[in-house]
């Protein structure tokens, strides 16, 4: 019966309790805790992992009762109050932290005595006596702990936070910074700080022994011992460091580096470098000195942070202003909505010739005075940069300006808003192009086209009446007796080059037509196209005696036309198609019957046109790069094909081409049945002689 019985009183006893049920303690503690605010940013391990070393002494200590022997806490209390420290908790909590888990114990207990008893209750009031001892010395270590490195920490952070103040670089401010750290704790005799570029940890900066490292040490992200803290991510210590092969610093080798620690610098997740620290008389560092050295390192990493982003938009700052100076187009920036002008740069200030004026006074401003093209004023809300804060993207708008020197000018404006993560418009930005040169350059080519082209239709006009009187006395002289044979030879050479020059003079009046009377006036009637193309071809036959034109037509092909000007077009085609076709090559006519519309087609098998002159072979002046097969033909003024295209058009068609090496070059006319009746605008060169009669 006394062994039964010695066997319940110890079951009974507290620090048997504690030890068997520490799951249990340890979950209803949990559950006490996060009840309240400030545990809710601690994850579960960093809340519990240190307690059951804690609850392991607390044990010991109420198990000394029986066995009489000397047990401490050691410094587990220290430890709890210093990752507290670091996680932000202040002192009551902390305290408060230490209530609940008494109170948890407790009240477990009492249940347990409820249900078996407490056997010998001398001995259990020992034990709950020594209990509420331990807790009290617990407690207070980890306040005085708290309280001694708190102010430490504060005094090292405050020294930091003064050596930041008026530095202008980090070359002066890094060593600063590090300078506190060495002397905040007494056994450090190194500090260095290495900063990551890329995939290297570069030395940035360091005091005491690590000064006599070479300035450009550097280490791969994977490398050594600050390369392993960079991997990890997270705080390490070697002891012996001098002996240790994962050390690549060989200052440490020299100088006998006992302890190192090492500790990420980090920023929302990412390491941006590493800090150590090293002794040389230490074997390891305390953990208050550890603790001091992670939160000046994290002080640290928040200051380097803010020095590079201000460094960043230092430089992004410059390169703007560089841009906004070297830009030839004028930039302005207005505020939302008040359009008040935040920025603008010196090309703006040329443009306008005035200063940009930045008064919070709207009132203040000089007045900016636009134009339409058309010359009438531009209304506030018209004008681009308006426009843009009304949230519109605006581009190459042309306005005219009065400058503020009195003089006009034509400008270019673009405008877009800006806009912030929400879509909300902060303010707008314009470019101003200055183009007034560029307009009068464009206006004088114009009018020197005009002109010149005013000049080409009015000489062409005015030669063609001479030219007539020699053509028509040449012709008498050719049918006149009076002429001996020797000289027939002369005057037909006469004739012919009188037709050719009457119908390049033809061809010019023609181009001028189209150039500057809004096209080559038409006077349609009912033709038939087929009888038009058959009668053109057996001319062709005549002038061209050994070649083959080929017509193919089936269907119905009567319409409303201008014949001559058909004839003129048809002609020209195939002119051109036999010109540059080979002698023994046949040039085909087809026409095809497409209902309310007419196609023609004039085929040759001669060389194809270079795709890089297909885009322009309809326009004037344009002579073709490709050989002619008979060079003997000559040369024209270019104008054939744009002819046929002004024809087209009057007529309201179509005229494409398809030119391949296995193809060969085919022209194609589609021409609605029924042109426009009413003629084209009247002949700006002389607006009596709106048709050219062709020569005869």
């Amino acid at each position: 019966m006394a062994e039964s019985g010695t066997e319940t009183l110890e079951t009974r006893r507290l620090c048997d309790f504690i030890r068997e049920n520490q799951p249990r303690i340890l979950a209803e503690w949990e559950r006490a805790v996060r009840g309240h605010p400030y545990s809710q940013g601690l994850s579960r391990p960093r809340l519990i992992d240190h307690l059951p070393d804690l609850l392991e002494r607390v044990s010991n200590m109420v198990e000394a009762v029986h066995t009489g022997q000397h047990e401490t806490l050691e410094r587990v209390p220290e430890v709890h109050a210093l990752e507290r420290l670091e996680a932000g908790y202040d002192l009551e909590e902390v305290a408060h932290e230490y209530a609940l888990l008494r109170a948890c114990i407790l009240r477990l207990y009492e249940a347990q005595a409820e249900n078996v008893g407490t056997g010998n209750l001398a001995v259990a009031l020992r034990e709950v006596r020594r209990f509420n001892q331990t807790f009290d010395e617990a407690v207070s270590t980890a306040v005085s702990c708290y309280a001694r490195m708190r102010e430490r920490t504060l005094v090292a952070l405050d020294r930091i936070s003064e050596a930041a103040l008026g530095a202008e670089d980090l070359d002066t401010f890094l060593p600063k910074l590090l300078r506190v750290i060495l002397e905040s704790t007494e056994s450090v005799d190194s500090v260095s700080l290495l900063l990551r570029e890329g995939d290297t940890l570069h030395m940035r900066a360091a005091v005491g022994v690590d000064e006599e490292l070479p300035a450009d040490f550097h280490l791969q992200v994977d490398e050594g011992f600050a390369g392993k803290v960079a991997t990890e991510q997270r705080p390490l210590e070697l002891r012996s460091a001098a002996t240790n092969p994962l050390v690549k610093n060989p200052v440490i080798h020299a100088r006998g580096i006992q302890a190192l620690y090492g500790v990420p610098l980090s920023h929302e997740g990412v390491v941006i470098g590493v800090a150590k620290m090293g002794s040389l008389t230490a074997a390891t560092f305390s953990n208050e000195d550890k603790l001091l050295f992670r939160v000046m390192v994290q002080r640290i990493s928040s200051l380097l942070y803010q020095a590079r982003l201000q460094e960043r938009e230092q430089a992004q700052a410059r390169l703007l202003d560089a841009i906004l100076v070297q830009l030839p187009i004028g930039v302005a920036v207005v505020e939302a909505p008040s359009g008040r002008v935040l920025l603008g740069n010196e090309a703006f200030e040329r443009l306008w010739r005035h200063p940009v004026i930045y008064s919070p006074d709207i009132a203040g401003y000089r007045e900016y005075r636009g134009f339409h093209p058309d010359g009438r004023p531009l209304e506030p809300h018209e004008w681009p940069i308006a426009r843009a804060l009304a949230g519109e993207v605006v581009h190459d708008v042309e306005i005219g300006i009065l400058r503020g020197d009195g003089t006009r000018g034509v400008t270019l404006h673009s405008s877009a808003p800006i806009r912030d993560a929400e879509g909300r418009i902060l303010a707008a930005v314009v470019t101003t192009l200055d183009i007034t040169d560029r307009k009068a350059a464009e206006e004088q080519q114009r009018r020197m086209v005009e002109f010149r082209e005013r000049f080409v239709g009015i000489v062409s006009h005015d030669l063609r009446n001479p030219l007539n009187t020699v053509l028509l006395s040449a012709k008498a002289l050719l049918q006149s007796e009076c002429v001996v044979k020797e000289q027939l030879k002369n005057v037909r050479r006469i004739i012919g080059s009188s037709e050719r020059m009457t119908r390049m003079i033809t061809d010019l009046l023609d181009f001028t037509r189209g150039r500057l009377g809004g096209g080559i006036p038409i006077m349609t009637k009912p033709v038939n196209l087929r009888h038009l193309c058959h009668h053109l071809v057996e001319e062709l036959e005549t002038s061209h005696p050994g070649r083959e034109l080929r017509l193919e037509a089936a269907g119905q092909f009567l319409g409303e036309w201008d014949p001559d000007r058909l004839a003129q077009l048809v002609g020209n085609l195939c002119k051109n198609a036999l010109d540059y076709s080979p002698e023994d090559t046949p040039v085909d006519l087809v026409l095809h019957d497409e209902g309310d519309t007419v196609g023609l087609e004039v085929h040759n098998q001669g060389a194809p046109i270079p795709p890089d002159q297909l885009p322009h072979v309809f326009e004037p002046f344009r002579q073709a790069t490709t050989p002619r097969p008979h060079p003997a033909s000559g040369l024209g003024l270019g104008l054939g094909l744009f002819i046929v295209q002004q024809i087209v058009q009057a007529h309201g068609g179509t005229v494409t081409v398809h030119s391949t090496e296995a193809d060969g070059t085919t022209f194609t006319v589609k021409l609605p049945r029924y042109a426009p009746r009413e003629p084209r605008s009247a002949d700006p060169v002389n607006p009596s002689h709106l048709r050219t009669p062709r020569a005869e």
